[in-house]
């Protein structure tokens, strides 16, 4: 399981460095990672475990600029409040899809 886990947390890291990944983006690596059959709250968990190595990669999680040439506004948080918030931002929407609007990862 670890090796699918870091092959898809290489994927978004390297993908955050070209661009800003979109949580949707994320959530499928999530569900590749928790596995086929997978409970919502097992790719939540899965989810927040992804971003969590991503943080310690140096990908910035926040919320996307108006501002030409910047591509994400970082939150002002501690890593641990950041996975708080995504947790809790989570379970305020009932369709996935919807989590869109949580925040974007970016090394920009």
């Amino acid at each position: 399981m670890s090796g699918i886990y870091e092959s898809e947390l290489d994927y978004l890291v390297q993908y955050g460095e070209t661009s800003s990944v979109y949580f949707t983006i994320l959530w499928d690596a999530a569900e590749t990672v928790a596995g086929d059959g997978s409970s919502v709250s097992d790719v939540q968990k899965a989810a927040i475990r992804l971003v969590g190595g991503m943080l310690d990669r140096g990908i910035r999680v926040g919320d996307v600029s108006p501002r030409e040439g910047e591509e994400v506004i970082p939150w002002d948080l501690s890593r641990e409040e950041i996975l708080r918030r995504i947790e809790r931002e989570m379970r305020m929407y009932d369709d996935p899809a919807d989590y869109i609007n949580i925040c974007w990862f970016s090394t920009h």
